[in-house]
């Protein structure tokens, strides 16, 4: 018989480096920061060399005492002073701190802020990779510590972090660096959610913690070309302000695209009580969704689109807990939402029976009971809401599109109208000949027309020999049906140019003949290749002048007719 050995050192390197994105420890910290009720959270990020960073995050929350310091830096441990769970129960967010090299926490408790209490470790990922866990210290008014603190509240100072990217996009600029990071605090953290739209219920503010608590969030940016400094800014996500009936939108052919301002925001809840394993449980389901035209979808995801991600990435559904939004999945945003066009809308729904992964960036009950009562609670009573809300963007955008069609193709009548006087006209030399077609072709439809008004003319019987006369333009393998003067049937290739017979790929057994406007360059024995051939292999094909001013394609001992209308009219 064995018992089974867990090897803590390198279950808590996985815990340390299991985040999808480098900025998830700011995350992590703020967390922390709104479960101490912090009023204020400021944070500094100064560049020491290339992609490694110092970072300073700072509150005035409840503080911390022994407990709460040994739990900061001990694995799977978590200390709150909350009857609600608070956002951080499984104890490991704190670690994400753990990819610094030099971690340093100051913190005053709330119930004795005369007291300084001061935590280091310096480069736990080197000691986890040895084998061994990393030591930390816990000083009480150390003797020769300038602290920064003056009153109660946190301050961590994390040194030689790889930041290697800002919500999702590398960039070496002090200002997009700073706009990025704060809309990441602003939309993806429990400092900037859709929570205030959500304080006034009463399973709210019995499950999430400090909830009606807004703190104010300042950011400052240290580079070497300079500082930028954003804030304070209340912690809440910017939702765009509803306007339903935009106007000023940007021209597009003399039409203005109003729907591109439009906005339409509404809040939604679902709530039951059903059976899970002859366990009652009531499900409580809340959120926020924004109907958004492009220009507001623009500027909702100014700062967390990167390099080779659309509009379309970001859109759809954000599951959260703790309103604090998971990253979107776009099949689920297509089920929920049953509709093709589920980037119009940007959804933030809440649970607090999702339950995360330990780096909380995936729900790992998706298949429970619980979670599928919302799924169908949604769609039955929510989905119907959205649909009624939208009508009026996608008719006003319909609308938008019919106009600029209209005006598209008014100004192109135009456009067409005015450039015809100026199109060449067609010489007839042949004496005694006339003909009601005054334009040279311009495409192949043009030729066509051309040949069957030649045709019917008669004048010039002898030069379209062997055609005598046409059956039906068929537009298939080849283009029309003619017969000659004993009603044999051939096929006959039209193109305006006979250069794009090869460039259009024609197998040079799907036609008896061909018919052009005009060689396009090509003189005698000028050669080119047919990329079908005669049987899907390519062959080599060479245009001769024949007695008569009539013309061929040859190859070895085939050959194929050639009409040129323009050398015959």
């Amino acid at each position: 018989m064995h018992t089974s050995v867990v090897s803590q050192e390198h279950l808590l390197r996985q815990a340390v480096l299991n985040t999808s994105q480098s900025i998830e420890l700011l995350r992590e910290a703020v967390s922390n920061s709104v479960d101490a009720d912090a009023r204020n959270i400021d944070i500094k990020l100064t560049n020491d060399n290339g992609e490694i960073w110092n970072i300073v995050i700072q509150d005035d929350g409840n503080g911390m005492e022994d407990q709460h310091m040994r739990a900061f830096f001990n694995a799977g441990q978590s200390v709150k002073d909350f009857t609600q769970q608070a956002i951080g129960e499984k104890g490991l967010g704190s670690k994400t701190s753990f990819v610094a090299k030099g971690i340093l926490v100051e913190s005053r408790r709330h119930s004795n802020p005369t007291v300084l209490l001061v935590g280091k470790m310096a480069d736990p990922l080197t000691s986890l990779a040895g084998g061994s866990m990393p030591d930390y210290s816990i000083d009480v008014n150390p003797n020769g510590h300038l602290g920064s603190l003056s009153t109660k509240g946190t301050r961590i100072e994390l040194s030689g972090v790889h930041l290697t990217s800002f919500n999702g996009k590398k960039t070496a600029d002090g200002p997009e660096i700073a706009a990025r990071v704060m809309h990441y605090l602003r939309s993806m953290c429990a400092t900037g959610t859709v929570k205030s739209r959500h304080t006034q219920k009463a399973h709210i503010l019995q499950n999430v913690m400090n909830v009606g608590t807004i703190p104010q969030v300042s950011l400052e940016v240290v580079t070497s070309t300079g500082t930028v400094n954003i804030g304070p800014l209340p912690g809440v996500y910017q939702v765009p302000n509803p306007d339903l009936a935009p106007t000023g939108g940007p021209l597009e052919e003399g039409i203005q695209r109003n729907s591109k301002k439009f906005c339409d925001v509404f809040d939604f809840s679902g709530s039951k009580t059903i059976s899970v394993q002859g366990q009652s449980l009531t499900v409580n389901y809340d959120g926020t969704a924004i109907i958004a035209g492009d220009l507001v979808r623009q500027e909702m995801l100014r700062d967390e689109l990167k390099a080779g991600w659309t509009q379309k990435s970001q859109m759809g559904v954000h599951l959260c807990k703790d309103f604090i939004p998971l990253r979107n999945n776009t099949s689920l945003s297509r089920d929920l939402l049953d509709d093709e066009y589920y980037y119009d809308f940007k959804l933030f729904l809440n649970c607090q029976d999702f339950q995360l992964n330990a780096d909380r960036n995936v729900i790992t009950n998706e298949e429970s009971d619980e979670i599928a009562w919302i799924w169908a609670d949604f769609k039955a009573n929510v989905l119907p809401q959205i649909r009624a809300r939208t009508t009026p963007y996608r008719q006003m955008r319909a609308a938008e599109d019919a106009a600029i069609e209209a005006s598209k193709k008014t100004a192109q009548a135009a456009s067409l109208k005015a450039g015809y006087s100026s199109a060449s006209d067609i010489t007839i030399t042949k004496v005694g000949a006339s003909l009601n077609f005054v334009k040279e072709p311009k495409k192949e439809a043009d030729v066509s027309h051309l040949l069957a008004m030649m045709i019917q003319s008669g004048s010039w019987a002898p030069e379209l020999t062997p055609i005598d006369k046409l059956g039906q333009y068929i537009d298939a393998s080849t283009d029309i049906l003619a017969e000659d003067s004993l009603g044999n049937v051939m096929l006959v290739e039209v193109e305006n140019q006979l250069g794009n017979l090869f460039a259009h790929r024609h197998p040079m057994t799907s036609y008896d003949m061909v018919v052009v406007w005009s060689r396009g360059g090509m003189a005698h024995l000028s050669q080119a290749n047919a990329p079908w051939g005669t049987n899907g292999s390519n062959v080599t094909v060479t245009l001769q002048q024949i007695p008569g001013s009539r013309w061929e394609l040859k190859w070895g001992t085939n050959s194929k007719p050639v009409i040129v209308l323009s050398e015959i009219i």
